[in-house]
């Protein structure tokens, strides 16, 4: 009885790790980006609540203001101005770094609380409920 492995049953051994690494990596790199994804859902809703107090208090939205920061910079909000006087807005997440590959793109929240984002061929519902 020898002791200690061939050559053979580690190579056995190496591929099968192999194997389970291919399809573990891609599932794992998948379900962080939709994690990360939360992260730009919550700055979008604090930037939103912030437009709606000033809002309540000057009577306009101040685009200007509100650009909750990303404690990990994988999002940065920007706002687009739906109109010249100041009665809407549509406040976007857009992905950053290492999140860029994030099928859903940027997502956006609008004034009136409608959830969207800028990927075409995937479901908005999804991404905003984290799937």
């Amino acid at each position: 009885m020898t002791r200690g492995m061939s050559l053979i049953e580690l190579m056995i051994v190496l591929a099968v790790l192999g194997i389970l690494l291919t399809l573990a990596v891609p599932g794992y790199s998948s379900h962080m980006l939709r994690v990360h994804r939360t992260e730009a859902i919550r700055m979008l809703l604090k930037a939103s609540m912030c437009q709606e107090r000033i809002y309540a208090g000057r009577g306009h939205y101040d685009t200007s203001q509100c650009r909750p920061a990303s404690e990990h910079q994988r999002y940065e909000i920007a706002y687009a101005l739906a109109d010249t006087q100041e009665q809407s807005f549509i406040a976007l997440a857009r992905p950053l770094g290492a999140q860029l590959p994030d099928v859903c793109g940027s997502l956006l929240l609008d004034q009136s609380g409608a959830r969207t984002i800028s990927a075409a061929n995937v479901s908005a519902a999804k991404c905003w409920n984290g799937r």
